[in-house]
């Protein structure tokens, strides 16, 4: 009796142990928001530590104030609304910058707008800002346009109506928003959906095309819980989701429309956290665009659990808004200028939903238009935008890049233990389930054949055990996958490097060519499996063309190339790749191409409006 309670106790153990094993990534994390917070505080007490600062307030007042107009907007905003600090010195130094500094571009100011709000400013920057930026550079410019109006103020090309429908005319049939194509994009989606937060549930035509959009969303969301944009999954991606379903009053963690396999977004995003505090980007060290967006992310969700509006409705600045030079307000189902007030409920009841960013991907803490400037930004930009970065010339070959541009630096492979679908794990989930199932049938057949020595269920744990462990250290590939490797004849492909967009412009560098040409159209020879990103590797050895490549490993995201980079004329500028006049929504490194296949490298200003 004893052994066969024994073997018994053994089947169950195999099982319950190696289902464990399996299926450990499916189990989903709720976070208090006590915990929440302390993510916050982590990210914080890493920054301090980064900057040398004694304290929050300390950061706020050094690195911050400092790094005015370059890299601080995003933390000032997020820190005015997770409440205490004082931004005085910030401030002073904003309006420093902007007095001494051309901006170009629209966003840039809108969110330099944003930061003087947060920091407890009525200067008439805010409101020339609304006057004459709003809607000039396209979407993203009405939807922070619309965070602005959203804070009181007016503006002369707008009113709160007339920005809302021009915002929702940039609705795409799926649902969602994009700055270019006709697919909606997880990010500009979400960051859609910010700016109209404060009308959801309470104006028709808001209400309905904020439901579309995040039943676009919710069937964007990967079995992990996560999202992922221009094909990898990224941490920018689910930080902007969390922020946006926060402002429209969901809780990410509850609403079953974003559960996927167990996991939420915060589920998603707890992956990315480092043991420092900091956030990656894909995975592989710190990353200061995945650390900003998280925190933002996490403030906004934080504004949610305490009954607060949504992130970028500034009600913790201590700022009074100017009157209203009229109501804005026709719609009687609505409310005019600033937030509505408390969080929509009917979030929590109606449509399905969805999307990640800061100013559109664009808020990477990254340098803004800093065109004027004398510093030579080859030798400054990589030591602005990540701590992995190094010069633009060591950087060539190494896995730290990503074709496509993606202004949250988001990389474009998935985990190569992922399934396209976005699961982790792929076919080893299914192998060690057989495993384990076979086990539990072979424990079973021994003890219907009164076979209940132990040793018989030993050898058979011992057995599955060793299957597992196989399955886990072994990496099977598809006949296709081991196509690429073997000997093909060469084809021909062409290549062009140019940055036409910025000649009129002022230069940031003497190596910006004056016709824009850095690689006239070139002829290179591939091979079968050669993708985008090794033509470029290729033409960087050959005509000595610096590439600045700073994605993970087995992705690419090229943030600079001939020390040009992006976010040096702009939030919405960087590199773009095009092929055969096409933009694709794989990164460089994933784009195989074929014979007589033309490829361009395109520096655009305005993620890609200027080169339709």
């Amino acid at each position: 009796m004893k052994n066969k309670l024994l073997a018994v106790l053994l089947c169950l153990s195999l099982i319950l142990t190696f289902s464990a094993t399996a299926f450990a990534d499916s189990a989903g994390v709720t976070y208090t928001a006590a915990q929440v917070e302390s993510l916050c505080d982590g990210i914080l007490a890493f920054k301090e530590r980064q900057s040398g600062s004694s304290s929050a307030q300390g950061f706020i007042d050094g690195y911050l104030t400092d790094n005015a107009g370059s890299m601080s907007e995003f933390y000032v905003i997020a820190l005015s609304q997770y409440g205490g600090y004082r931004f005085d010195r910030y401030k002073n130094a904003l309006l420093g910058y902007i007095d001494t500094h051309n901006v170009y571009s629209a966003s840039t100011r809108e969110k330099y707008a944003l930061a003087l709000i947060a920091s407890g400013s009525n200067d008439s920057y805010i409101t020339d800002t609304a006057d004459e930026a709003i809607g000039g550079l396209g979407l993203m410019s009405l939807v922070f346009g619309l965070h602005i109006l959203n804070n009181g103020y007016d503006s002369s090309k707008y009113s709160v109506d007339g920005l809302i429908n021009e915002i929702l005319s940039y609705q795409l049939s799926d649902g969602g928003w994009a700055v270019m194509g006709s697919r909606g994009d997880v990010d500009v989606t979400a960051m859609t959906l910010q700016a109209l937060a404060p009308y959801y549930g309470r104006r028709y035509a808001v209400t309905s095309a904020v439901d579309s959009a995040l039943s676009m969303l919710s069937g964007a969301q990967l079995g992990s819980g996560g999202f992922k944009s221009m094909g990898a999954e990224n941490c920018e991606s689910s930080a902007q989701v969390l922020t946006a379903l926060s402002a429209l009053g969901i809780d990410a963690q509850y609403d079953g429309r974003f559960i996927k396999n167990g996991n939420s977004v915060m589920t998603a995003m707890s992956e990315y956290r480092n043991s420092d505090g900091s956030f990656s980007h894909i995975g592989g060290g710190y990353n200061e665009s995945a650390t900003v967006q998280a925190f933002y992310s996490f403030v906004s969700y934080l504004r949610l659990c305490r009954g607060q509006g949504p992130l970028y409705v500034l009600d913790n600045a201590n700022h009074t808004p100017p009157p209203a030079k009229n109501d804005h307000n026709t719609d009687n189902s609505g409310a005019s200028g600033g937030y509505v007030g408390g969080n929509s409920t009917s979030g929590n009841q109606s449509g399905n939903n969805n999307s990640g960013g800061g100013i559109q991907r664009q808020d990477n803490g990254s340098a803004g238009d800093d065109s004027s400037a004398s510093t030579d930004k080859a030798t400054e930009k990589p030591t602005e935008t990540s701590a992995n970065s190094e010069k633009p010339s060591e950087t060539v070959g190494e896995s730290l890049a990503y074709g496509g541009f993606q202004p949250s630096a988001t990389a474009d492979t998935l985990n190569a233990t992922a399934d396209e679908s976005g699961g982790r794990g792929g076919y080893k989930v299914y192998a060690i389930s057989g495993i384990i199932a076979a086990a539990g049938i072979a424990c079973l057949v021994l003890f219907l054949l009164k076979k209940r020595n132990k040793k018989n269920y030993i050898a058979v744990a011992v057995l599955a055990a060793a299957g597992i462990i196989f399955i886990l250290l072994t990496n099977f590939e598809s006949a296709d996958s081991y196509s690429k490797t073997e000997e093909k004849d060469g084809f021909t492909v062409s290549m062009s490097i140019r940055c036409d967009t910025v000649t009129g412009l002022e230069k940031v560098n003497d190596h910006i060519p004056d016709d824009g040409v850095i690689l006239g159209e070139t002829e290179f020879s591939a091979a079968q499996g050669d993708t985008a990103y090794d033509i470029l590797l290729t033409a960087s050895k050959k005509y000595g063309v610096p590439i600045d490549n700073r994605g993970a490993q087995g992705s690419a995201y090229i943030a600079g190339i001939n020390y040009l980079y992006e976010f040096d004329y702009g939030d919405l500028s960087g590199w773009m790749y095009r092929v055969n006049g096409e933009f694709p929504e794989v990164g460089c490194q994933s784009f195989t191409l074929s014979d007589g296949d033309k490829i361009e490298w395109l520096y655009t200003t305005n993620i890609g409006k200027d080169l339709e």
